[in-house]
């Protein structure tokens, strides 16, 4: 953990790119919430978009690497930095796969959006929940 922490954290600017990428997805992550509850419509209309083409697909596997290494490179200053590394980890592997794995990830839109349908106001509160813990163990 200690030299993928360093080897990502090697100058002073990346730190701070890393820890802006984290804070960005704090803010992702709680307007989701927010718009779950206020405009249930978009946020649906939006979750369809990622499997709509292979360039949308490609881009989410993209930022969610990035996201991914922001989250192990903030982990030695946050509270709980295993935790947190762990979950950069899983979306730096989980990104791999997806980013060439379209046909199989359109194909999982089909049974997935009536779930998400469904238990879409307990991923709005997941969100919030999830933004408000990196948060505290942000600061």
């Amino acid at each position: 953990m200690d030299q993928v922490v360093e080897a990502l954290t090697q100058h002073e600017l990346l730190v701070l790119a890393w820890r802006s990428v984290v804070w960005a997805s704090v803010a992702y992550l709680v307007a989701l919430g927010l718009m779950i509850f206020i405009r249930p419509a978009v946020v649906m209309r939006f979750f369809e978009g990622f499997a709509s083409s292979a360039r949308v697909n490609t881009l989410e596997a993209v930022l969610r690497l990035i996201i991914g290494f922001a989250f192990m490179a903030a982990s030695r200053d946050m509270k709980l930095p295993i935790v947190f590394f762990g979950f950069g980890a899983v979306l730096v592997v989980t990104a791999i796969p997806l980013m060439f794995l379209y046909r199989f990830h359109k194909s999982q839109a089909v049974w997935v959006f009536p779930l998400v349908r469904r238990i879409l106001p307990l991923m709005g509160v997941i969100a919030i929940a999830l933004g408000l813990l990196i948060v505290w163990a942000l600061i």
